[in-house]
């Protein structure tokens, strides 16, 4: 041992006793002949005055700290100048998943090393070791009962900066018990000790490069050490040889410096992944907003054919999709696959989704989201195409086009499209598929010239002579029991060739309401139906035979019938034609049936006797307001409501009230009644919270008025309405003219903040044409496009490019009949602004407005 601390390489208290020595012999054999005691005089003093000031030691750390931190707040004021604001909060969560996932490492890597140590200690100094234990082990235990259990449920950015904080607390704690620890296990007489001490400060180093995410947070703990490791030699650096120390200094500077560039690489390469990340999402958010995609499904694959039409290169997702490998698929044109004509569309049938695509192809045109069944998929997938011709210099190269998978998407749609369109206790196509069927028909009827009758069948049921009001129960007993004698009155009666293999069509119509839907023979039309009429009535009068559980009571089913023949190609009409020939029908005694024909009738005394009843209303204001609620689409609030007119008391119920606004008009009384509807609405308003508007219809033509606009704030200014919660609606009864009356009307209105709506975009005289000439605010999608969008590929492709050019144009949108949480669902992926319809609020009397106040709709929140 004297040995090696002759020659430099002991510690530091060996190193006194040697260099004691060493000065001894050297004195005794003449090398130090001059000034002997002077420099040994001198050399003791200043070994003992660097042994016992720690002065110089805390100067120094204290020099060599404040430089680092001086660098570390430069260094996060650079990193946070380099977040953009509206990456902030993405950007710290991001920082704070990787915190959770890498700081457990390091903490381990602490909870190891201490032991470690201190069990390389306990023979030379228990106290020491105790020490060591009680700083490393009492921090980390005092880190995860205060801080750890708070990390999961960290989110927000103060969360961040509390969490950020607390590390480098940590650290630093650590780093000031290593730094103290190995001051003092320098000067232990133990080699050994000393380089397990070093091995494992060095070594822990690594783990802790994990907190690097944090600026400063291996700063604060390497500083320390490396300070620790430079005291501990300073106190014996007179007594080792000068190349030693300055290798000593050299490798415990390389390493820090190494540390303390390692981690800031790793800080900035972090930075600079999640950041690229970040501005991936940012630019994948962008394209799905400019390509409209946001409502697409995943696992999307992409395909390409040549000009013949051959799929080229297919792609792994078909591969996988198909079930096939690459070999099997090259060579096949997409026609093959799915199995569609090669032809164009087909006159003769209706134009499906495969015969659209096979005319899109032919012609080289391009489509979008085309929902066609993959029969050569497993199990007969859905596939949602969307593809685009490719030319290059004039000529036609093939396809480039993009498809997935929508089974699963479509059989919900499926299922939603029976749900709403059949009766739950019969399995019989309810009204709105009843509609749907003779619009349907009408088209038909109208290319192969043939008619066909509407018969609409009212089951009245007596007890006692006495009208009955039956329960859930015994209604459902007594429509059984009837509609199994008209299905078999039907099947005697009508001949097979007037319908087909089909037979009639029959629906639910309401409560106690069937429709049936039949062809008639060319010749003797009258006498088939009013033979056919008084068949259905000996099958369905009479008692039924109901379970005893049900009721006990005997009951009689007494029908009354109306017919309508299809002369005329709007449905509307039709379906109040029957309406009207039942309500004569149940006003009989005898002969309970009625045969309606619009074309004659319409003309008739019917259309001067209503004439005569709309005027008599409009004298006794037999009229009353509803309101129906208008939902904020993407937050599911109520925001407004759309103020409707009912007919109190009248014998026309049967007429929707669009036919009777119209009848109105028709007698010069438009003007007059839409100011009383105008100034109804807004008093009722003006009761309402703030937020809450009202929004009225006005018929277009009245806007070619010089003084409609002043006469609309008349109106508001008498109730006490603010502009900006009235709407107004532009009924399209008749053309919108365009001209300088009605362009300052509507400027005057927008001036003073009231909206204009265009109601029932797409149905009447609506162009596109509007949108570019008038300042409105709001277009109202008619519900024929909503109730279809789900099913129908055209009702979607309008629904969906109309949104679109709402968000082009700046405008809102307001979808019209939802009935469902499926169309909520899809209108909001959408990005439809405003929806309105059945599911969401029937209209409702002033006094029930209330109920809405802050309702929240489930399917939109």
């Amino acid at each position: 041992m004297t040995d090696d601390r002759q020659s430099g390489a002991g510690s530091s208290v060996g190193g006194e006793r040697g260099s004691g020595a060493s000065g001894t012999s050297e004195c005794q054999d003449g090398a130090c002949a001059e000034e002997p005691d002077r420099q040994g005089s001198g050399a003791a003093r200043l070994k003992g005055w660097f042994r016992r000031s720690l002065f110089v030691r805390w100067a120094v750390f204290r020099i060599f700290n404040r430089i680092r931190a001086s660098g570390l707040r430069k260094d996060l004021f650079f990193q946070a100048t380099q977040v953009p604001a509206y990456f902030q909060t993405a950007f710290n969560r991001g920082q704070l998943r990787t915190m959770r996932l890498l700081l457990p490492h390091h903490l381990l890597a602490q909870a190891i090393s201490a032991p470690v140590v201190a069990l390389g200690v306990w023979s030379s100094s228990r106290w020491l070791a105790l020490l060591l234990l009680a700083g490393v082990e009492g921090t980390l235990l005092l880190w995860f009962f205060r801080i750890q259990p708070n990390i999961r449920n960290m989110r927000s950015f103060a969360d961040y900066v509390s969490l950020r904080w607390a590390l480098r607390v940590l650290n630093g704690t650590l780093g000031a018990v290593w730094f103290a620890f190995i001051i003092l296990v320098f000067r232990l007489h133990c080699e050994d000790i000393h380089l397990l001490t070093l091995g494992v400060c060095f070594g822990f180093m690594a783990p802790l490069l994990l907190c690097a995410p944090v600026s400063g947070a291996v700063d604060v703990m390497v500083v320390p050490v490396i300070a620790g490791a430079y005291g501990a030699l300073l106190e014996g650096c007179f007594d080792r040889s000068l190349l030693f120390t300055a290798s000593f200094f050299l490798m415990a500077t390389v390493c820090g410096l190494f540390v303390l560039g390692i981690s800031r690489l790793v800080s900035v390469l972090l930075w600079r992944m999640q950041m690229a990340r970040l501005k991936q999402r940012e630019q994948a958010d962008i394209l799905s907003l400019l390509t409209r995609q946001s409502a697409a499904p995943t696992g999307r694959w992409l395909w390409e054919t040549d000009e013949a039409g051959v799929l080229r290169n297919p792609s792994a997702g078909l591969c996988r999709v198909l079930g096939r490998d690459e070999t099997q698929i090259a060579g096949r044109t997409l026609g093959s696959l799915l199995e569609i004509p090669a032809s164009g569309i087909d006159q003769s049938g209706p134009i499906s989704p495969e015969r659209h695509l096979a005319h899109c192809l032919t012609h080289r045109l391009a489509f979008r989201e085309l929902i066609v069944r993959a029969m050569a998929a497993p199990d007969a997938r859905w596939w949602m195409l969307t593809g685009e011709p490719v030319f290059r210099d004039g000529v036609f190269r093939g396809y480039l086009g993009v498809g997935a998978d929508v089974t699963a998407l479509q059989r919900i749609r499926d299922r939603h499209f029976h749900r709403v369109r059949h009766d739950a206790l019969t399995g019989l196509p309810n009204r709105l598929a009843c509609q749907e069927y003779l619009q349907k028909s009408l088209l038909e009827a109208m290319r192969l010239a043939q008619t066909f009758v509407v018969i609409l069948i009212s089951l009245d049921v007596f007890s006692l002579g006495r009208r009955r009001v039956m329960t859930s129960d015994e209604a459902a007993a007594v429509f059984q029991m009837s509609l199994s004698r008209l299905d078999a009155c039907l099947a005697q009666n009508v001949p097979k060739d007037l319908n087909g293999a089909d037979g009639c069509f029959v629906a639910r119509y309401g409560a106690m309401d069937l429709a049936v839907v039949t062809g008639i023979p060319v010749e003797q039309k009258r006498h088939f139906m009013e033979t056919l009429a008084l068949e259905i009535l000996s099958a369905l009068s009479g008692p039924v035979t109901v379970p005893e559980d049900v009721v006990e009571d005997r009951l009689d089913v007494e029908p009354a019938i109306g017919m309508a023949i299809s002369t005329t190609g709007d449905g509307e009409v039709l379906v109040e034609a029957v309406e009207t020939a039942l309500r004569d029908a149940r006003a009989e005694r005898v002969g309970r049936y009625s045969i309606f024909d619009p074309c004659e009738e319409m003309a008739g005394s019917r259309q001067q006797t209503l004439f005569r009843d709309v005027r008599q209303a409009l004298r006794q204001k037999a009229f009353a307001l509803v309101y129906q609620p208008i939902v904020n689409a993407q937050t599911g609030l109520v925001i407004g409501f759309e103020a409707l007119s009912r007919w109190k008391g009248s014998a026309h119920k049967h007429l929707s009230i669009e036919k009777v606004i119209d009848t109105i008009a028709e007698t010069g009384s438009g003007l007059e009644f839409d100011f009383w509807v105008l100034e109804s609405a807004c008093r009722v308003a003006r009761r309402w919270p703030a937020p809450l508007w009202v929004s009225v219809n006005m018929t277009a033509t009245h806007f070619s008025l010089p003084d409609i606009a002043e006469r609309i704030f008349r109106v508001l200014d008498q109730v006490g309405l603010a502009p900006h919660r009235l709407q107004v609606e532009v009924t399209e009864t008749q053309a919108l003219e365009v001209g300088p009356l009605v362009h300052h009307a509507f400027r005057e209105l927008e001036f003073r903040g009231v909206r204009i709506a265009l109601d029932d975009f797409g149905k009447g005289f609506s162009t596109l044409m509007y949108l570019r000439q008038f300042p409105f605010s709001k277009i109202k999608l008619d519900a024929a496009f909503i109730q279809d969008m789900l099913q129908d590929a055209r009702s979607a492709a309008v629904v969906r490019n109309v949104i679109a050019l709402g968000r082009d144009l700046g405008v809102a949108v307001t979808a019209e009949g939802v009935s469902s949480p499926e169309h909520c669902r899809h209108l909001q992926e959408q990005g439809c602004t405003e929806v309105q319809g059945f599911y969401l609020g029937r209209p409702v009397p002033e006094e029930d407005v209330p109920l809405f106040w802050g309702r929240r709709v489930a399917d939109l929140s």
